[in-house]
């Protein structure tokens, strides 16, 4: 049992200081609070973004329908990294606008094993309005292309059908640990998608 806690508190502990300082200059451009424009066109984000880093090739949101037609829809974003090297951690930040179409507290996220998530709620939602998330694994590290979770947002009490909610990836990073990542901001990215978009 004092084996389990000290793993999550450790797994607590690593996820609240995992980004550098690229992460904290990608969350200073949105502190403001301000919500990004819907994209007249959904096509102007994309599903996949190639990286230029140490540790994967690329990540890509799986091709699903992104549709909610009345409050308590469920839509899925899988998350799935390619060319993936000693890979032990990661982190994921989004941007709802409007904020108020999706709920937090019945949203969740599901890390592919060998990752695990933060005890208690699996997002943090942060200063600026942008909800976090991610995974870390103490043994496996992951390589290759595979799967690193499911991110499942819920339609809040205020979703009216057809309502266009953008869900932006403002923050990507991954690596071996905390202080070994590499970090990528939303300009890097230009990922994420537009539910009821079409």
């Amino acid at each position: 049992m004092k084996s389990r806690l000290s793993i999550l508190m450790i797994l607590a502990a690593t996820l609240s200081f995992c980004g550098t300082e690229s992460a904290k200059n990608s969350l200073e451009q949105t502190a403001s609070g301000q919500s990004l424009p819907v994209p007249s066109n959904a096509t102007s984000l994309g599903l996949e973004a190639r990286l230029d880093g140490r540790y994967a090739q690329s990540i890509r949101i799986e091709e699903s329908a992104f549709t909610a037609t009345q409050p308590g829809d469920k839509i899925d974003l899988t998350f799935v990294a390619s060319g993936m090297t000693n890979v032990k951690q990661f982190e994921v930040r989004v941007e709802i606008d409007p904020a108020g179409a999706l709920t937090f507290e019945e949203s969740s996220f599901a890390p592919a094993k060998p990752f695990v998530a933060l005890p208690g709620h699996s997002i943090e939602l942060m200063d600026g309005g942008q909800w976090r998330t991610g995974g870390a694994s103490f043994g496996e590290t992951k390589e290759g292309d595979d799967a690193l979770g499911t991110l499942s947002l819920v339609a809040s009490d205020q979703f009216i059908a057809g309502t266009r909610v953008k869900v932006r990836i403002a923050f990507f990073s991954l690596g071996p640990s905390f202080s070994d990542r590499d970090d990528y901001g939303a300009t890097d990215l230009n990922m994420g998608l537009v539910i009821n978009g079409d």
